[in-house]
């Protein structure tokens, strides 16, 4: 059989598959691990599932390069969540690194000016949602702490990353929230 449910059973007239009871078997930091299904470290692995997922949807919608970079990055991210192995991490760090010469216009409050800048926006919320999800996994003495923690900054630089996109983008930038508010409101 070749679909989805590979591994699953078929017991007495009902199908059963592995994760069925509340559990999960991942391969976090490089080791095989059955952890319950609101771990954070599946948690986690949701949350850049859907930060990629909805950089691809950007692409689809856009044809935008920024949301190919970002489906990228968070791919590679989440492949060094299950592996721990630090060269996912390379290219990042590069396009990291060659981003913070860009200058952008202005920064302040902002208002997205087109539906390409509004799906950066969405993505900048998502990857702060992984990070903050992310800094949970230092609660569990099982994971290597240092690994966590290159995960956690990799993912706020992403944050910045895609901040710093959408300042070069189509914005319109308010000096404070009361004026963002005043613009919405009419």
């Amino acid at each position: 059989m070749t679909n989805v449910f590979v591994d699953c059973l078929r017991i007495d007239g009902s199908i059963r598959c592995p994760g069925d009871g509340g559990f999960s078997e991942v391969i976090v930091f490089g080791r095989h691990i059955k952890l319950r299904k609101d771990h954070p470290a599946i948690e986690l692995m949701g949350r850049l599932d859907e930060l990629e997922a909805t950089a691809e949807w950007g692409i689809q919608e856009t044809n935008n390069y920024e949301f190919r970079v970002i489906a990228a990055m968070t791919a590679a991210l989440n492949t060094y969540l299950a592996t721990g192995d630090d060269s996912w991490l390379k290219p990042i760090k590069e396009l990291i690194s060659k981003t913070c010469d860009l200058d952008s216009k202005e920064l302040g409050w902002f208002i997205p000016g087109d539906k390409g800048t509004a799906l950066l926006n969405l993505l900048r919320v998502k990857a702060r949602e992984a990070e903050r999800t992310a800094v949970k996994l230092l609660d569990d003495d099982h994971l290597p702490s240092d690994k966590i923690s290159e995960l956690i900054g990799m993912l706020n630089q992403l944050n910045k990353y895609i901040a710093h996109m959408i300042f070069l983008s189509n914005v319109r930038v308010f000096k404070n929230v009361n004026e963002k508010i005043k613009n919405l409101l009419g």
